[in-house]
């Protein structure tokens, strides 16, 4: 069987066969106690998802969601047992099919990459996992506040022109989320969601869109302290010490861009780099990687 015979339309039914194959990469998508796949059940409803089935098996698929102008490869993924055989670049073909611009984070895998540089896509900088203690963030002088994914939603709308209404209301339904905006006074500079990591104590940021002319460094670091255990919630209803107390317990996570003007200011605060993606796009697919805290899955 040639790989473009073995790739159709993921559906619903695909879902516990395309855990398995991202459980095989080492790269799992279900959240421990949690049924089924929510993310995977996102990417069905928002996106394009297509498998590769080999005598009836699914041995890999792809993802992409809308984001802007072009579309963001959110996954693709091969069974180990599988590989070798072509199903990566058919797949990526596949879902990238009538897109004219794209973006993705593929990981140090030596494969990875030039399978997206073979599709146009440029490395253009490093994604950056860090892991750290939030409280020994300095306080900021921007206040937290927990308010709905549709508000957070808004806010990056305004920020960026780009309605990401779906996402933020994905992020919104993760284990412990609190969506939040950075304010300084009336002024929304960043707007995110704080969850639980997914399987293992502590916090993770999985998102923060940060307003076109407002301080990177000072808005992101905001977030960061505020995600830790109890996050912005905490912050904002039980006081400044117990928000410290839930930091200290337990790491907090988050992605930073290299270009990041926050990322100096974290590995200053003992945060460390425990893992890296490489951020590649086609022209006219363009991210500010100052102005973004991404998901590594959906930008």
């Amino acid at each position: 069987m040639t790989p473009a015979r073995g790739l159709r339309a993921a559906t619903s039914g695909d879902v516990p066969a395309i855990a398995r194959v991202a459980a095989a990469c080492d790269e799992p998508i279900e959240t421990p106690g949690v049924p089924g796949s929510p993310y995977a059940a996102h990417l069905l409803a928002r996106g394009k998802v297509i498998v590769a089935e080999s005598d009836g098996v699914v041995v890999g698929y792809a993802a992409t969601v809308p984001v802007g102008t072009w579309h963001h490869v959110t996954d693709l993924f091969v069974h180990p047992a599988a590989r070798d055989r072509g199903w990566g670049r058919a797949l990526l073909a596949a879902v990238l099919e009538g897109e004219a611009a794209a973006t993705t984070f593929a990981s140090d895998d030596v494969r990875a990459i030039p399978i997206y540089v073979r599709a146009g896509m440029r490395a253009l900088w490093p994604n950056l996992y860090l892991e750290g203690r939030a409280a020994r963030l300095d306080a900021t002088p921007l206040r937290v506040s927990p308010v709905t994914a549709a508000e957070t939603a808004a806010a990056e709308l305004a920020f960026t022109g780009m309605d990401r209404s779906a996402d933020h209301a994905y992020w919104g339904t993760r284990r412990g989320a609190v969506p939040f905006l950075v304010l300084d006074g009336d002024a929304v500079l960043g707007a995110g969601c704080a969850v639980h990591r997914r399987g293992r104590p502590g916090r993770w940021l999985p998102h923060l869109a940060i307003a076109p002319h407002a301080d990177a460094a000072l808005v992101a670091a905001a977030a960061v302290r505020a995600t830790a255990r109890g996050g912005p919630a905490a912050e904002a209803g039980t006081g400044a010490a117990h928000t410290s107390q839930g930091a200290a317990a337990h790491p907090t996570s988050v992605c930073v861009p290299g270009p990041h003007p926050v990322l100096p200011i974290l590995l200053e605060a003992g945060f460390r780099v425990v893992d890296r993606d490489i951020f590649l796009a086609t022209a006219g697919a363009t991210v500010d990687p100052e102005r973004l805290l991404p998901d590594p899955s959906l930008l």
